[in-house]
């Protein structure tokens, strides 16, 4: 089977840049076809804050580079472990315009969370979850201590729950547990 996966690496190497590697090599060593698109967040050091807060909400050269390397390739599948920030949610538009199924791998609590922990100043932090506008995480500059990056996830996640990319995109969503199953489903899945 040709498997296409998609992964944003962050700057400090973390659990989900391991888990992409191993899922690569395990899907190869059992005979399938693994086809890698990647970006890494060292990117974002040379890129204007404006057209990175672009490239999140939607980055169209991801959109169009995907569209053609899922032509090209013809993959069964396109299983994403991180979108976020430089691939963007565009990438599972492409994959439905050409008619390949996604998979999503959600490692982290971002889609309840701007910064993915339930943390706020080292202290549990639930105050977003539920929230179709996650407000407190913008007032409290919860992603990187900034409001204005705060501002750019919120818009985001606003934005796909809007046009609803997770029921209508993305056809299955893989958790590490059944806590985060849950945690993830008082927010926008079903």
């Amino acid at each position: 089977m040709k498997i296409l996966l998609c992964h944003n690496y962050y700057k400090q190497a973390g659990g989900e840049d391991q888990a992409f590697e191993a899922e690569a090599k395990l899907l190869a060593s059992h005979g399938h076809q693994v086809i890698r698109f990647t970006r890494h967040n060292n990117a974002i050091d040379h890129m204007p804050r404006l057209e990175l807060a672009g490239r999140t909400l939607w980055n169209p050269a991801t959109y169009n580079v995907l569209r053609s390397l899922i032509r090209r390739e013809r993959p069964v599948v396109m299983h994403c472990t991180n979108t976020f920030p430089l691939i963007s949610p565009a990438a599972y538009y492409a994959a439905w315009a050409e008619g390949v199924a996604v998979v999503q791998s959600l490692h982290n609590y971002r889609r309840c969370c701007l910064n993915a922990q339930f943390l706020r100043r080292n202290r549990l932090c639930e105050d977003c979850v539920g929230k179709l506008v996650p407000w407190p995480g913008v007032r409290y500059a919860c992603y990187r201590n900034s409001r204005s990056a705060s501002l750019v996830v919120a818009m985001m996640l606003v934005l796909h729950r809007a046009a609803r990319t997770s029921p209508r995109k993305v056809h299955r969503y893989l958790t590490p547990s059944t806590f985060a199953r849950q945690k993830i489903c008082q927010n926008d899945l079903p």
